[in-house]
């Protein structure tokens, strides 16, 4: 209790404040698209490594005042230092709980999460640059056994030196332990989790006119619970990821190419579970537009290569629209998102047709649950976003879960299977959840949310795991200050 008194007396210490301040970019929200962008999950995330995604507002690039003054005590006194050093510190604290997880009877749990990073940048010229940052995430009344995600002591979470400025030059190059975010989808930092995503990697971004291109081979970080994480050798994704700015009005194109390989993945060859090497290619393509006041986005992925002496065969593609209606008061918007990805039509059979999504985000890619990832599912989802004050956003959904294949299996997050029918008599329906969730902006560096998210079973988990109902609310606040206040 002394620890829940300590945690809870800091993290309120960061709001108290008596005065109104001026509307400015929310610096702890970095692209953690929620539903088709209509809310935003907080992380606080990094900047990403590039450019090519922009910031993710939830009060949709709100221009109102903060109602709480700013808190920003490392760039105060960062103002005191020589131009060439700065410091960022971040602290994310979070209650969550879970009802029946795995859809297992009585499997529950509630517990604390906190996050703490402090970092520190040296910069030589326009040019050159040094960024370190470690990390400390650990829970608290957990029940155990202990370790990542949730606990991560004492890591090295970035460690890069950067070559070029992405918003000055028409080349940056980034060489070392960095975190890569350019598509949630297939390839992201995934900061809700608690130790977050960093790969160790070289990225180059070109810039020229509308035209940009990321250039990166990297090998994730599998991380430990103390002290400093490695990556797996051998472990490694290669990409060029583009962008084009107006192919047509208020529209961008973005290309991009993706080569993962694996030296030992588990393979069914005749009804046996062996292990081979992954050559995999994925080829995708998203397309963003705002036309008539609808913002909408398409991506199509296609995935080829071997997993060890069977074929890949995969695809996968998502649809999102949204639309705000500024004149009503509370400012709705409502979206709506179609989502499939393929699975295995045999358990045995030569052709490995399950879609592999690699690194993406996992928070509320399919709903604030975070129970399913984007293999074999069909997923629809319609919510609707309201602003009943500046600053203050409030999200219902809905979303309803089936099987693309009725013998491949139903798969987590991480990728693993979670139950499986190799025989389909159970059906496709998965089941549906209902989600609200909201934000608060207190200021530019600090702000709090809470959720609570409900999946009820459909006749294939009912048949597969006796289908409890699984629950999961959650609290949070989050504070960032990246140190960049001084001028340069």
């Amino acid at each position: 209790m002394k620890i829940r008194r300590i945690i809870l007396s800091s993290a309120a210490a960061l709001t108290v404040a008596i005065f109104p301040a001026f509307a400015q970019d929310d610096v702890t929200t970095r692209n953690g698209a929620s539903a088709y962008g209509g809310g935003y999950i907080t992380g606080p995330a990094s900047n990403p490594l590039s450019f090519l995604n922009g910031d993710a507002y939830r009060t949709f690039n709100s221009i109102s005042h903060y109602p709480l003054p700013d808190f920003d005590p490392v760039s105060v006194a960062g103002e005191q230092l020589p131009v060439w050093i700065s410091f960022a510190a971040e602290e994310r604290f979070r209650f969550e709980g879970y009802h029946d997880s795995g859809f297992k009877l009585n499997n529950n749990d509630s517990y604390l999460l906190n996050r703490m990073r402090f970092q520190m940048n040296l910069r030589f010229g326009n040019w050159f640059k040094i960024v370190g940052q470690t990390q400390d995430a650990r829970p608290f009344l957990q029940k155990p056994p202990y370790g990542p995600p949730n606990e991560n002591r004492w890591d090295l979470k970035l460690a890069y030196a950067e070559f070029g400025d992405p918003e000055q030059h028409w080349i940056n190059l980034r060489v070392g332990r960095q975190i890569l975010n350019y598509n949630n989808t297939i390839f992201a930092n995934s900061e809700w989790r608690d130790q977050g995503r960093s790969f160790d990697a070289v990225a180059a971004n070109l810039h020229y006119s509308r035209y940009r291109l990321a250039i990166f081979a990297a090998s994730v970080v599998v991380p430990l619970a103390s002290g400093i994480s490695h990556h797996q050798e051998g472990n490694n994704v290669y990409g060029l990821y583009g962008g084009i700015d107006g192919p047509l009005r208020h529209s961008t194109l973005e290309p991009f190419i993706l080569w993962r390989v694996q030296p030992s993945v588990t393979i069914v060859t005749t009804a046996k579970l062996k292990t081979g090497k992954q050559d995999e290619q994925a080829y995708g393509m998203r397309y963003k537009a705002v036309t008539a006041g609808v913002d909408y986005s398409y991506e199509a992925i296609i995935e080829r290569g071997t997993d060890g002496p069977n074929d890949i065969n995969a695809w996968a593609q998502t649809f999102g629209a949204g639309y705000r209606i500024n004149r009503i008061y509370w400012h709705p918007r409502a979206f709506v998102q179609y989502d499939y990805a393929s699975g295995d039509k045999s358990p045995t059979a030569i052709s490995h047709g399950t879609f592999d999504t690699m690194y993406a985000s996992a928070h509320d890619r399919f709903g604030i649950s975070d129970q399913f990832g984007w293999q074999n599912i069909v997923a629809e989802r319609a919510g609707i976003t309201l602003e009943p004050y500046r600053r203050w956003t409030v999200t219902g959904q809905a979303l309803n879960f089936s099987l693309a294949s009725a013998t491949d299996s139903l798969y987590n997050t991480s990728g693993s299977s979670i139950v499986r029918d190799t025989t389909g008599k159970s059906g496709t329906h998965i089941g549906e959840e209902f989600d609200v969730y909201t934000w608060y902006e207190l200021n530019r560096h600090v702000n709090i949310g809470a959720g609570v998210g409900h999946l009820m079973p459909g006749t294939f988990l009912v048949d597969t795991t006796k289908g409890p109902h699984y629950n999961y609310p959650y609290f949070a606040i989050n504070f960032k200050d990246n140190g960049l206040n001084k001028q340069r």
